[in-house]
């Protein structure tokens, strides 16, 4: 490979999320493998289909839902930053930080739904000599964040990016749910033969990216190798019912990897728990990699639908399992659905994995669907810390 093509390729040097099981990586981590969930009685004034919810540790003051996105959102940056060796201080504008998100503070915050789209990421973001960019696709936002993230590095518009996306919960999302009906009543099992509905959570989740060789010194976790996405135009809440989008994002961000479907070890499946996306999800997988029969598994069982983050956070388990070797169970998945017909960890255990090549999907209403390929790095040699 020569050198202007090394220069092309995407490395992430950096890392970090917010999640109900915590915002430190290997903490998380181990508490992914060991079959953990921060899904948890979170109490409502509401007539709900379930109270169980992924929150976050709550604060000694209450806190409006603007600021509270705001916060999580500052902070997951700054730390992915720091896993990096960056100095956002000492960055530019050549510096892009991308963030997703779906509906945000907007339903339950008056204020926050007469602002401009965009002010709370300008607002999140402030003081930083970077460049803000906000975007939202629903649950595929901060997928979608990574995306544009890559696509802004090999357009040489940025010299770095900050990309992932943050989501919280409020009353209208629960509420909402529980009217579609794709809330649980009991418990979000994902691709599980039980499985009838999802749980909320939420969060935030970001990584770094930026080309091979772009700073000496930078060890990455793994390459971006490929994205793609696609949209169903099928229905504002359900998925085309042969996952027809579902396989145009997978296949375009293979051909934009330049890998054969063979090459897939690992998939971090949406698995969101729901009737409807389960079985379609699971017919997708089945058709493209029946073959090759790549691991299967899920994490909402652990963090909770975290709607615009759920990308990023994906994303972020997906490299970890590739640079770590070890498969997070899925949680509560017991009996899996026959018509997935791939491999996935059950039981509550984790399991070893020699996958080179992982792919992490997101689904989101409104037919988005949007696919990254992942490659752990020749001489990997990031480690976690406590």
């Amino acid at each position: 490979m020569n050198s202007a093509e090394n220069h092309n390729r995407i490395a992430v040097t950096g890392l970090a999320w917010h999640t109900a099981l915590g915002d430190q990586l290997a903490p998380v981590w181990a508490q992914l493998l060991a079959g953990r969930t921060g899904l948890a009685p979170v109490p409502s004034d509401y007539p709900l289909r379930n109270e169980l919810a992924a929150a976050l540790p709550t604060r000694d003051a209450p806190e409006p839902p603007k600021y509270k996105i705001r916060r999580i959102t500052r902070s997951c940056v700054e730390a992915a930053a720091r896993d990096a060796g960056l100095d956002l201080q000492a960055e530019s504008s050549s510096c892009f930080i991308v963030v997703g998100t779906s509906f945000g503070a907007r339903l339950d915050d008056e204020q926050a739904s007469c602002e401009p789209l965009d002010q709370w990421v300008q607002e999140a973001l402030s003081g930083l000599a970077v460049t803000p960019v906000s975007l939202s696709t629903a649950c595929s936002s901060a997928a979608d964040a990574i995306l544009i993230g890559a696509q802004l590095l090999r357009a040489g518009v940025a010299r770095r990016c900050i990309c992932g996306g943050a989501d919280i919960l409020g009353e209208s999302k629960r509420l909402a749910h529980s009217a579609l009906g794709t809330m649980s009543p009991t418990l979000l099992r994902s691709f599980d033969q039980r499985h009838d509905g999802t749980l909320l959570g939420e969060g935030s989740g970001f990584v770094v990216l930026e080309r091979v060789g772009e700073r000496g010194g930078a060890v990455p976790y793994v390459l971006l190798r490929g994205c793609g996405s696609a949209n169903d135009a099928a229905g504002l809440t359900a998925p085309a019912e042969q996952g027809e989008g579902i396989r145009l994002a997978i296949q375009r961000s293979l051909q934009d990897a330049k890998l054969d479907t063979s090459r897939v070890g690992l998939i971090n499946a949406h698995g969101s728990g729901t009737f409807t996306n389960d079985r379609v999800e699971s017919k997708a997988y089945r058709a493209i990699f029946h073959a090759s029969q790549p691991t299967v598994f899920a994490t909402k069982g652990a963090f909770g639908h975290s709607l615009g983050a759920t990308g990023a956070l994906e994303a972020i388990a997906l490299i970890l399992a590739l640079a770590q070797r070890e498969v997070p169970p899925i949680h509560a998945l017991e009996q899996p659905l026959q018509a997935l017909g791939l491999p996935v960890p059950v039981g509550g255990r984790p399991l070893a994995t020699q996958a080179d090549i992982g792919l992490s999907l997101t689904i989101g209403f409104g037919g988005f669907n949007t696919s990254l390929v992942f490659e752990r790095t020749e001489h990997h040699d990031r480690r976690l810390h406590a």
